[in-house]
Formats: C-alpha cells, sequence, structure tokens
C-alpha cells in the first residue's frame, strides 16, 4: 500500500494548474479519473488524468505522464502538453486509453459541457442545453502524442438528462466494440451506466435500448463511472 508522500504524480503538466495551497502545500490541479496503459515500445507505462487547467479554477482538460520505471505504481513523469484543452466548451475529464486488436492506441474522454450549463440539475438542465460529447483521439505509438484530430463517437439525447460522461471501451472477440458510459447526474439517483454498439471504433454508435445499471438494480444508488475490461477467456 502507497502512503500519501508516495505521490505517483509529483507533478502536473506545465499546462494544468501548479498554484499551491498555502495550508497543505499541494498544487490545486485537483487531479480525478487516472487510467494506465502499458505501452509495447519499451515496456513502460502512460498514464492519462483530468486536472484543473492553469487558466482556470472550474474546467478540467486531459493530460498525459510516462512511468520512470517499469512499474504500474510509477512515478510518472508528466507531459508538458495537455491532449485535449477544450476549455472553450467546458473543458474535458474522464480519460480511459484503449489498444485495438491492431495495436494502435485511442484515448476516449467527454467534453465537460455542462460544465458551461445554464443552471439547474448538474448544471445543464435549462436552455439551451449545453452538448456533452465523448470524443475518441487516435494517439502515436508513444501513446501521448495525438495523431490527427478527435472524433465524435456518442453525444448526450434528451433521455441522458444533462450529460454523458466516464466513457469505457472494449471489443469483443466478435469484433463488436462496446462503448459504456454515464448519464443522468453524477450527484442524484439519475445517475446511471448505459452501453451502445459499433462496428468500427469511430462509429456509428447504436445505443441499447435500455440502461445496463441504474438506482435499485442489485440495491445500487446511483451506480455509475465503472470500469470495463474484456479478459480473453473463451467461454
Amino acid at each position: 500500500m502507497h502512503k500519501s508522500i508516495q505521490d505517483l504524480l509529483p507533478q502536473v503538466g506545465a499546462w494544468a494548474n501548479r498554484d499551491v495551497s498555502n495550508n497543505t502545500g499541494i498544487q490545486r490541479a485537483n487531479v480525478w479519473a487516472p487510467d494506465v496503459l502499458r505501452r509495447s515500445s519499451d515496456g513502460r507505462f502512460v498514464t492519462y488524468y483530468s486536472a484543473a487547467a492553469g487558466n482556470t479554477t472550474t474546467n478540467h482538460c486531459i493530460g498525459a505522464a510516462v512511468s520512470t520505471n517499469y512499474s504500474p505504481a510509477g512515478p510518472y513523469r508528466s507531459l508538458p502538453d495537455s491532449i485535449a484543452f477544450p476549455t472553450n466548451v467546458g473543458g474535458a475529464i474522464d480519460p480511459t486509453a484503449f489498444i485495438d486488436s491492431d495495436g494502435a492506441i485511442y484515448v476516449a474522454y467527454n467534453v465537460d459541457g455542462n460544465n458551461h450549463g445554464n443552471g439547474g440539475i448538474c448544471g445543464n438542465c435549462v436552455a439551451p442545453i449545453m452538448p456533452s460529447p465523448i470524443l475518441l483521439q487516435r494517439m502515436e505509438g508513444d501513446g501521448v502524442t495525438p495523431r490527427g484530430p478527435a472524433v465524435q463517437i456518442l453525444d448526450r439525447v434528451s433521455e441522458d438528462g444533462p450529460l454523458v460522461e466516464a466513457p469505457q471501451l472494449v471489443r469483443s472477440a466478435e469484433g463488436v466494440y462496446f462503448l459504456f458510459f454515464s448519464s443522468g447526474c453524477t450527484r442524484a439517483p439519475s445517475y446511471d451506466v448505459k452501453y451502445a454498439t459499433a462496428m468500427k471504433i469511430t462509429g456509428p454508435s447504436t445505443r441499447a435500448e435500455s440502461e445496463l445499471l441504474r438506482t435499485g438494480d442489485w440495491d445500487l444508488q446511483a451506480p455509475g463511472s465503472v470500469g470495463v475490461r474484456w479478459d480473453h477467456v473463451a467461454e
């Protein structure tokens, strides 16, 4: 077990908020939602994270860091530049890494549009409702350099409420791509888990007819932000 002084990410990227709280000595970057992959090029690990951008106290953006050793426990050294920095539309959060069957690396994340909403539940139930699309970014083999522009693979619809977020990608043995995501409001019983399928990683996606998990299932309350991995075990 790691202690708090064994910080896996001692320093956020230069793009993030590096101000330090006088009370705690901790950076105000408010880092959350990390994900990790092991890159095949050199065996090192890459972690993707959300952090408050240096020019704002509310918008998060996506950064990456590479392990200084060959352990997923790090520590990690941050890249100076952000992978996604859309502060003009609310920022970006919840990165998730995915390695396709051909070895291509992708990072999915969602634009935090409700962060620029006009009020109501989760800040985005008063018209005009802001979009909160899930985007897919192809990466170079190093896992930290974007390759081309990000593409949209899903966005909220009215039944989702104020947002969609927390994407997770997995490919089945039959070649079907499953995109798991949460909708509703993070701080309310409406928070749930849904999924959509596609035959190409870039879509188009077909939504399932009903939620995968919602409040009341197995006595759960506001289930969401799931982690999914394909175990490659044939049944």
